[in-house]
């Protein structure tokens, strides 16, 4: 979908536009995090441009997640299947990031950027953000000298997923995947960007455009029969390729911020309620998901899903969503592109 929305840009600005050039704000939780990450990471040979482009990204799940979802049998045993320990290590994962974007830190991204994690350690929601990274330190606090964190942190601890990663620990922390409460981080980037002031003053919902991208969703229900007799086990075992609990919890955190996002920014105070299937159709707020056939969990890293299945879904969406597309494009190349934003960091003291 980023890839497709890049090529309608470079049909009409010239080859060498990306989507980092027209928005001011990139936020992702999990591997909305990731895709985040690489599209605001610096390119090392060009100060204020992004090394990565959007037609990039899919080439690297195809290409890296066999390995970061791999186990031997021996930790299949060791982890009982992941029901006595996470099933797998982070540490493919971090290798891959550190390939792919290098040894960059927040505050060098060329965009700002937020991307969500929870804390175990101190139960709240903790936030990695450009802004904070880039934020004079002062000397007299000691956590703010630890603000501008290395990217590979930010990746691992919001993918960190219970039950399939171990939490990432990091200053005291015991971060895990923010998908627990904000598995759609539409709210939260509208709520950063409302924080901001532009040169002409302070930013207004309708001074918004907000496209927000799902990965594809399978829902299947269940009746009251089966759902009253769950116990521990009822709730965590799979069932149509996810625990319920855990789907319960996504889904439901995702469709709740999609619905509020789209009443910030589409709804007219007053109007009636919209219909479900106008929700996220713009004009300021836009959800790109698609239905999908069948469940995918999220650690199927099978040749055919990576490479047929799922690009497949893409497809759809992209062909169902194609009018919005053209519109978003448009209204993006007639706002103009944003300026580069090389990052010069303050002498070490």
């Amino acid at each position: 979908m980023l890839a497709d929305l890049e090529r309608r840009l470079r049909q009409r600005a010239g080859d060498g536009a990306h989507v980092s050039d027209y928005f001011n704000l990139f936020a992702g939780t999990s591997t909305g995090g990731l895709v985040a990450l690489a599209l605001t990471a610096p390119d090392p040979a060009v100060p204020g441009r992004p090394q990565v482009s959007a037609g990039e990204l899919a080439g690297f799940y195809v290409e890296d997640g066999p390995r970061i979802f791999h186990r031997t049998l021996l930790e299949r045993l060791r982890t009982v299947w992941g029901y006595a320990a996470p099933k797998y290590s982070l540490d493919p994962l971090a290798e891959a990031v550190h390939r792919r974007l290098g040894d960059v830190r927040l505050a060098d991204a060329v965009r700002e950027v937020i991307v969500a994690s929870y804390d175990m350690t101190n139960r709240e929601p903790f936030f990695f953000k450009r802004w904070r990274a880039r934020e004079p330190v002062d000397p007299s606090d000691p956590a703010a000298a630890t603000r501008n964190h290395p990217i590979v942190d930010a990746a691992m601890a919001t993918s960190a997923a219970p039950t399939y990663f171990p939490s990432h620990e990091l200053d005291g922390r015991a971060l895990v995947d923010g998908g627990v409460f904000a598995n759609n981080p539409s709210v939260a980037a509208i709520t950063e960007a409302l924080k901001r002031t532009a040169a002409s003053g302070r930013v207004e919902t309708d001074d918004l455009l907000v496209v927000s991208i799902g990965t594809g969703v399978h829902e299947e229900g269940f009746d009251q029969r089966s759902v009253s007799r769950w116990g521990k086990v009822g709730w965590i075992l799979p069932h149509g390729g996810e625990p319920p609990i855990l789907g319960a919890v996504l889904d439901g955190a995702s469709d709740g911020a999609d619905h509020w996002a789209h009443m910030l920014l589409n709804h007219d105070p007053g109007a009636p309620a919209p219909a479900r299937a106008e929700i996220g159709r713009g004009p300021r707020y836009f959800r790109l998901q698609i239905r999908l056939d069948e469940a995918i969990p999220l650690d199927d890293a099978r040749e055919h899903v990576l490479t047929d299945a799922l690009p497949a879904a893409a497809a759809a969406l992209i062909a169902d969503h194609d009018a919005e597309l053209d519109e978003i494009a448009d209204r993006l190349i007639a706002a103009g592109p944003l300026d580069p934003d090389p990052y010069v960091p303050p002498p070490e003291t």
